[in-house]
């Protein structure tokens, strides 16, 4: 049904597309097939597409820009890319992303009222680090690793290469968060806070 709709709103030429959720219906491998087709048409008819969705992958891999929206309010807009290294919220930080960016509570890897985070596949392990996260699960995908498990109360996934040998569950894990890989975020309001040049 998707697809005629389309195939009548083509025939008409116009010069903009606006699609809410098109996709949502499809089963797994139509849905990926589907996509790449309108990435495909997208770029042979040099139309504009305005593309509604909930599903960030989708977003990421079909728009040259992303608008993200929270609560009605636009949150950052900017090319895919920008907006994965750079969110500008902590709700970006963690909508745009799989798994998304782990958020640390303030005063828990710095002194001071900003949140740290940082993404999953920064993450790394050291027996001897000081940050220690109980492992609570280990997700095998073949291509890589999630561990999930919590330091304190705060949630942590991981991404390891295939060729890193995982802890086991229940294990205390050391984590190392690479300090040019930290994000900080203003604990009260959720936003990035500007980095110093000094």
């Amino acid at each position: 049904r998707q697809r005629v709709a389309l195939a009548r709103a083509i025939v008409r030429h116009p010069a903009v597309f606006c699609m809410d959720e098109p996709l949502s219906n499809l089963d797994a491998k139509l849905r990926s097939d589907t996509r790449s087709e309108l990435v495909s048409l997208h770029r042979r008819l040099s139309s504009t597409f305005i593309y509604v969705t909930h599903d960030q992958v989708e977003a990421m891999t079909m728009g040259t820009h992303v608008a993200v929206m929270h609560r009605g309010r636009i949150e950052q807009i900017g090319v895919p890319s920008d907006v994965y290294a750079r969110p500008e919220t902590v709700f970006v930080a963690q909508f745009i992303g799989t798994p998304p960016m782990n958020i640390f509570p303030a005063g828990m890897v710095e002194p001071g009222d900003r949140l740290v985070g940082v993404r999953p596949e920064h993450l790394s392990l050291d027996p001897a680090a000081d940050l220690r996260m109980s492992v609570g699960l280990v997700e095998l995908l073949g291509h890589e690793t999630l561990v999930h498990g919590h330091v304190g109360e705060t949630p942590v996934v991981a991404r390891l290469a295939a060729d890193v040998t995982p802890p086991s569950v229940g294990d205390e894990a050391g984590i190392v968060l690479p300090v040019a890989h930290r994000h900080r975020f203003d604990a009260a309001t959720g936003r990035r806070i500007a980095e110093s040049t000094s």
